[in-house]
């Protein structure tokens, strides 16, 4: 803020000499009244004595004239104390809101022999799949931050949403900078903490993570019924948000949506989503791979845990192109989503590669809550259950609140299979039921079937089930 000027505090001292001499008047006029009533008391007659019935007058005690001229005194020296800078006027500050997430994996694997041969030995696992703590405010309405760290992914701890953006702007609409998810694919642009699975789909095997960049990206119209979004990323950033690479390395990348449906009068108790997103991606170094895991996966993968079941190797290429259409709808309890991904590589030495994968699911909320929806990005948001989950005693015995209670079934397949590369074909079958204790606390139990055809072994399966204690705040 700036110091407050000569000619600023000089104006500033005479209206309060002004106001100090307006505010003082009456007290001197009603001083001269005294004095002039005093001299002819003597000559009136006595009052009368007030009867017992008589209510009492009560003066309130008015500040003295010497107080009144102290305060005045107060206030110009605080303004001559400003305008010299020994008295420091206080900023405001940017807002500060802490939050974070919990989640605690416990997931056990089958494989048959086949299985076993083709991509090694699965481990049971129980362990932090998630331990995030994270930050979100704005400074003077327009200006917004995030700043977050994982410490049970690799690098513990490692980079989340860290950037810095500036809102409504023209044209432009909103401008971020920092380290963040591209605007690619439904599923892995919403927050993890609204999905309904315990992992995203196989088809995330080809959406870009969180990458070093710069994006532009608004709300259509008045009502936000689409949404657009492009940027340019450092397209292999590590876990702490770094790219050091002068050979390839960059990715434009884009997304739109569109409401065609959607019930304002029932708060979004019915709409349908669909959108498109592309990205061009420049490969660092030359050289890409894709791997997936079979939809459940440890905190921190490694030679433990759950491997990779479909994995590309690493290829040589001199850049990679992506395109993907996703939907959701939502009526009343029944939600449904799916998306496809393809994936176009120019491998060098070698012929052009296509990859692929897909998913589609339903869920319902036993309990008749819905899946709701954030206009601002074109993304799925939070789950609020009718009645929050509570078992008590009462004089009138227990009394129970139970929460929101969802069932869901998944099919999602990702091939990794093209001309040269056998990185193999993955489909998943996979069942779940959700318990949200209330909208920041839930349980997932899941039962995942994972069959893999994969070179040189052929076809193989394995079973997993997991359960998942999930908290965010």
């Amino acid at each position: 803020m700036a110091k407050p000027t000569g000619d600023f505090v000089r104006s500033q001292t005479a209206l309060i000499a002004w106001l100090a001499i307006v505010a003082l008047a009456p007290c001197l006029a009603a001083h001269g009244q005294v004095i002039g009533e005093a001299s002819t008391l003597e000559s009136q007659p006595a009052p009368a004595q007030p009867n017992a019935t008589d209510v009492p007058t009560v003066i309130e005690p008015q500040p003295s004239t010497e107080a009144r001229l102290r305060t005045v005194e107060n206030q110009l020296q605080r303004l001559l104390d400003v305008d010299e800078g020994k008295v420091e006027v206080p900023v405001p500050r940017p807002s500060f809101q802490i939050g974070g997430m919990l989640n605690i994996d416990y997931l056990f694997i089958g494989q048959n022999a086949a299985n076993r041969a083709s991509v090694g030995d699965a481990d049971d696992t129980f362990d932090f799949r998630r331990a995030r703590l994270t930050a979100r405010g704005e400074a003077f309405e327009v200006v917004e931050y995030a700043i977050g760290f994982d410490f049970a992914l690799a690098g513990r701890p490692s980079f989340l949403d860290n950037w810095i953006a500036v809102r409504e702007l023209p044209v432009l609409g909103n401008v971020r900078v920092g380290h963040y998810f591209e605007p690619f694919s439904l599923e892995r642009f919403t927050q993890v903490r609204y999905t309904t699975f315990m992992e995203r789909s196989l088809a995330d095997t080809f959406a870009p993570a969180r990458n070093l960049g710069m994006m532009a990206h608004d709300a259509v119209g008045d009502e936000q019924r689409g949404t657009w979004a492009v940027g340019w990323f450092r397209s292999n950033s590590n876990n702490f948000g770094d790219d050091f690479s002068s050979v390839g390395g960059n990715a434009v990348t884009s997304r739109v949506t569109w409401l065609p449906i959607y019930d304002e009068a029932s708060g979004g108790r019915t709409f349908l989503h669909i959108g498109a997103a592309y990205t061009y991606r420049s490969e660092d170094q030359r050289q890409i791979q894709f791997q997936s895991f079979p939809e459940a996966r440890a905190g921190t993968p490694g030679p433990v845990g759950i491997p990779p079941f479909v994995d590309t190797g690493i290829i040589n290429a001199l850049n990679d192109q992506r395109a993907g259409a996703e939907f959701a709808f939502v009526y009343g309890a029944l939600y449904l989503q799916g998306e496809y991904i393809g994936t176009w590589v120019d491998q060098i030495g070698g012929q052009p590669l296509f990859f692929n994968g897909a998913y589609g699911f339903v869920s319902y909320f036993l309990t008749g809550e819905n899946r709701t929806y954030n206009k601002r990005l074109g993304t799925i948001d939070r789950v609020y259950p009718f009645e929050n989950f509570f078992r008590v005693r009462t004089n009138d015995g227990t009394a129970t609140g139970w929460g929101a209670w969802e069932i869901a079934a998944r099919w999602s397949r990702v091939d990794l299979d093209s001309r040269n590369i056998r990185g193999g074909t993955l489909n998943n079958a996979t069942l779940a039921l959700n318990w949200h204790l209330n909208a920041y606390t839930r349980v997932r139990w899941e039962y995942i079937y994972a069959h893999l055809n994969r070179a040189p072994v052929g076809d193989s399966s394995a079973e997993i089930g997991g359960v998942r204690f999930d908290m965010d705040f």
